[in-house]
């Protein structure tokens, strides 16, 4: 190569293609800068690597011309995640504002130093050997990061990109992409859920919930005292139905999801009573023969569940064992019929 520093040949290449804008071949190139061709192919190897370039064929000869592509400089503080690039080393070469300012540093300071000595440590010591394993290339690497952050916790998806440096050495781009507010909605969900789950299967009343596709989403534990059919049995199916029934029918929750009233009267032979108003409730007293040795006197309700605009999401049902009630009734009933049969007419 000439004797001038590299960073000046290639800043050299690029001004002349700037007066070239349809391209230019390796010896058009060497005649103007006034360079061997060798030096010039050199050249243009490293600033096609690190995207500064592009190049096209015209026959058996190279084009080279001017990238359109955002200088990576600019596309470091274009975009919303945190970026950072380390050379072969694994030390920072490029940063982005946002990378700088989450650490607390001036880009600076930041610069040349490793990730695993941050202020911010996104990645640990141990883990820079699987770093290590990008720079001959390979598929990009993705995985949740969780930082500390003055004693809160910051998650990020990370991407780990495997690039060419400017001067055309093998580097990794990384993107940290701020999630905290996602991940903490997430964690106060199922926290919520865990709670509603425990609320739900504390409760000694027994039912199950369907949603508008008559799919079980929730059978509580009582439920499965009662019918002896575990949860994990019917979840996520429409089996609902075998807890009271030896074959396959709606449930008083089925049939209210579909409105079909006629359908209520004709199963439940008029034991069945509207409650409410508002969410279609109603319930009955009925003796269903499949459930236990001898079968059981159930109390059941069964109303719609409404979203907060008012549509229908689902259903849910519950089941209370009356047997010993309706027995202790049979015996008075039977234990005072004789007195009102010797009544005086």
């Amino acid at each position: 190569m000439t004797g001038k520093p590299a960073s000046d040949e290639l800043a050299r290449i690029k001004d002349v293609l700037v007066e070239h804008p349809l391209g230019m071949n390796i010896k058009e190139i060497a005649a103007a800068l006034g360079i061997s061709r060798n030096s010039v192919a050199k050249y243009l190897d490293v600033l096609t690597a690190s995207g500064h370039l592009e190049v096209r064929f015209m026959g058996n000869a190279k084009i080279y011309y001017l990238s359109r592509r955002v200088p990576i400089g600019n596309i470091l503080n274009m975009a919303h995640e945190l970026i950072v690039v380390v050379d072969e080393e694994l030390r920072i070469v490029q940063t982005s504002d946002t990378f700088a300012s989450f650490n607390g540093r001036p880009k600076g300071e930041i610069l040349g130093m490793r990730l695993s000595r941050l202020p911010v440590p996104f990645i640990l010591e141990q883990e820079e050997t699987v770093l290590a394993g990008l720079l001959a290339g390979g598929p990009v690497l993705k995985k949740e990061i969780r930082v500390q952050v003055a004693g809160t916790e910051k998650y990020f998806n990370a991407r780990f990109i495997p690039t060419s440096l400017e001067d055309g050495e093998n580097g990794i781009a990384l993107l940290f992409e701020d999630i905290t507010r996602q991940k903490q909605a997430e964690n106060a969900l199922a926290e919520k859920e865990q709670l509603l789950n425990t609320i739900f299967q504390v409760t000694p009343q027994a039912y199950f919930l369907i949603n508008r596709n008559h799919r079980i989403v929730f059978w509580n534990r009582s439920l499965e005292i009662l019918t002896k059919i575990r949860a994990e049995e019917v979840m996520g199916t429409n089996r609902q139905w075998r807890a009271f029934y030896p074959e396959e029918r709606p449930c008083l929750a089925d049939l209210l999801l579909e409105n079909d009233e006629a359908r209520i009267e004709s199963q439940y032979k008029g034991k069945c009573r509207k409650t409410g108003t508002v969410d279609n409730a109603h319930d009955c007293v009925d003796f269903f023969p499949a459930i236990g040795s001898g079968g059981k006197w159930l109390h059941i309700t069964a109303r719609v569940i409404r979203d907060a605009s008012g549509n229908i999401t689902g259903a849910m049902q519950t089941v209370e064992d009356v047997t010993d009630r309706k027995k202790k009734e049979f015996t008075m009933e039977t234990e005072h019929e004789p007195v009102f049969q010797n009544l005086p007419e």
